[in-house]
């Protein structure tokens, strides 16, 4: 029995715990240390990564039009079946910490002194620890088509002691459709692109566990962990329909300039369910378990995630003068320029620089990939490699999640496998 209880607690630990449970009515976005839970959804694109997060205007990719549906404009039949990312935070930090040392043991000790090893490696404030996404993407005469599922396994430690890091389990499936075209405006010299997309997203979160719970969950025999997080753990879960509409205007020797609108109508509409059971009951038509099932029927509290909406600019420089043997892009990206508004002189500059994403890449041969980008002064490289269906994507990059650049730098590393298109 204590083995079953410390292989679901690590299990939660790494972000692998069905997390379709989620928060109470104290723990909404507006509150401290949910705030994350709140970001508009966006897959993770490993290739986009590699290259600073820049890429608006960059097509040929199954993923493109994700990011601007404009890209789907004479993007042709591709089809991703499956892509599999895995993100994991802080590398470093955690091969330096002797935890997978400590795993690797197998014993109740080697367990719990890898468990608090892991949680010695996250810092103050808000975070990371890992994500997984699997995803299906479809395309064909302007049309695209595609199928995401993420877990994102959040942090946040209001202060330095460790038993108060708190862990916030999140899984969003999201269905987006989309439609490009392309108009030929003046012959030889400019084209544009158009399009539009629709994304129906449906996310829930688990109320924040604190390490403090997961060690005495280890200690205590008599503790049940599938009663805690079934039947006690509260759920808070709802959808949105966002809406991107982007275009590029595309002129000779490579060169586009793009625009995209993203997050239009972005609103999540959202539930507090009392427990996992009760939100299975109500949206699956049963509980996941009988056994730890409420007789009452489920309190729901319905209330409204407010996400504004973005404009993001991009320029591109991808030349094909010397066909499949080297195909370089250069991509420079400014992202949510609306809230560049009303800012002046140094405050305008530092907006500029920290919303501004740089990236370039190197095609040989139709075969490797070599990218690199900068992201608010942070430098991330990446490598990509097909080999007739079977493509791999690496990227290992740093990301702020302080108010400041400095405040809070988190490095990253995103491995990437996939089949048929790239």
């Amino acid at each position: 029995m204590k083995h079953a209880r410390l292989f679901i607690v690590m299990i939660l630990l790494v972000g692998t715990l069905l997390p379709v449970m989620a928060a109470p009515p104290e723990t909404k976005v507006t509150d401290e240390g949910y705030k994350q839970v709140g970001e508009p959804f966006i897959g993770t694109s490993v290739r986009v990564q590699g290259m600073g997060g820049a890429g608006l205007g960059v097509k040929g990719y199954h993923d493109s039009f994700l990011f601007n549906p404009a890209n789907l404009a004479g993007s042709g039949f591709k089809l991703s079946l499956p892509s599999i990312s895995v993100t994991v935070f802080n590398p470093k930090k955690i091969l330096e910490s002797g935890a997978i040392d400590e795993f690797e043991k197998g014993s109740d000790a080697g367990m719990i002194s890898g468990a608090q090893k892991l949680l010695g490696v996250i810092g103050k404030r808000y975070g990371d620890f890992l994500t997984t996404d699997i995803s299906t993407t479809f395309t064909l005469g302007g049309f695209g088509l595609s199928l995401q599922a993420q877990e994102r396994l959040m942090t946040y430690k209001p202060g330095a002691d460790l038993t108060g890091t708190n862990l916030i389990a999140q899984i969003t499936a999201a269905a987006t459709a989309g439609f490009g075209m392309n108009i030929r405006a003046v012959p030889r010299i400019l084209d544009i692109d158009f399009g539009i997309s629709m994304q129906a997203v449906y996310k829930a979160y688990l109320q924040a566990v604190s390490a403090k719970t997961l060690t005495d969950m280890i200690a205590d025999d008599n503790a049940d962990p599938a009663e805690e997080f079934l039947a006690k753990t509260p759920l808070m879960a709802g959808w949105a329909l966002p809406i991107s509409i982007g275009a590029n205007f595309n002129f000779p020797f490579g060169l586009s300039l793009s625009a995209v609108a993203r997050n239009i109508n972005g609103n999540y509409s959202m539930s507090t369910y009392e427990s996992a059971n009760d939100w299975a009951r109500e949206v699956l038509g049963s509980p996941f378990s009988e056994e730890y099932a409420a007789k009452d029927p489920a309190v729901i509290e319905e209330w409204t995630i407010e996400s504004d909406w973005g404009l993001d600019f991009g320029f591109t420089w991808a030349p094909r003068f010397l066909g499949n043997i080297i195909q370089p892009t250069i991509a420079i990206d400014v992202v949510d320029v609306m809230a560049m508004g009303g800012k002046q002189g140094e405050d305008l500059t530092r907006a500029f620089f920290e919303q501004t994403r740089l990236g370039a890449s190197v095609r040989l041969l139709s075969l490797l990939d070599f990218r690199y980008g900068i992201n608010m002064g942070y430098q991330s490289i990446g490598v990509g490699f097909d080999l007739l269906v079977f493509h791999i994507d690496a990227a290992y990059y740093t990301r702020e999640y302080g108010k400041n650049i400095g405040d809070k730098p988190i490095d990253a590393l995103s491995l990437r496998f996939s089949l048929i298109s790239r």
